[in-house]
């Protein structure tokens, strides 16, 4: 897992509650957390992420920009969800989090975000810079607001990449997937106002 310094983020605390969206469509389950506890191979709890009431709770520290990479294994094409609750938002145009994909170390990956304004984008992390792939913009069917729940879907095929959010199709890419297996994982990150918190439940990877 890895905490960096932010130029912008937001979002807080506040009640979770599981949703109901549909799940990941493939049929061979590669991997599958409802986190009932926290699996190792998400590493240690923290203050920045711990397992609360069934979910992964995620808080990074104001101003900060997290991720967690799952150690359980390594993927080739993958289809991936998981339900995302915007706990509290502090500066919804800054706040951010979502799904890390391809990812092989800390300085090269791929995330797909959502704001909590609505809005979504894919950011690109190569040699520990961050390269724009997809420009912020709205994401249809996304729900806005504190509380806000919605599902996140990542599916990649060789080298292409596509969005979904509550089974809305946000946009595709061709990118540069790694040649020995992808290992995926969560994202938050944090305004400079207060530290936000997010929430992840029913994180599943199937076949495509």
């Amino acid at each position: 897992m890895r905490v960096w310094r932010l130029a912008a983020a937001a979002v807080l605390w506040l009640g979770l509650a599981p949703a109901a969206f549909a799940a990941c469509t493939g049929a061979d389950v590669l991997f599958q957390d409802n986190f009932d506890k926290l699996q190792p191979t998400w590493g240690e709890p923290s203050d920045v992420m711990k397992v609360d009431n069934g979910q992964l709770i995620v808080t990074p520290a104001a101003d900060q920009y997290f991720w967690a990479p799952n150690t359980a294994n390594l993927y080739d094409d993958i289809d991936m969800c998981v339900t995302m609750t915007t706990v509290t938002g502090v500066s919804p145009e800054d706040a951010k989090a979502g799904l890390i994909f391809w990812y092989v170390d800390a300085n090269n990956f791929y995330a797909f975000e959502l704001a909590p304004n609505g809005k979504a984008s894919v950011w690109r992390r190569q040699r520990g810079r961050w390269l724009k792939q997809v420009e912020w913009q709205d994401a249809k069917g996304a729900n806005a607001g504190d509380g806000a729940i919605n599902e996140l879907r990542v599916t990649t095929v060789g080298s292409q990449a596509t969005f979904y959010v509550n089974g809305n199709e946000f946009k595709d890419l061709t990118g540069s997937p790694p040649d020995n297996g992808q290992e995926i994982g969560v994202f938050a990150a944090s305004p400079e106002t207060g530290p936000a918190t997010f929430a992840f439940d029913n994180l599943k990877v199937t076949k495509p």
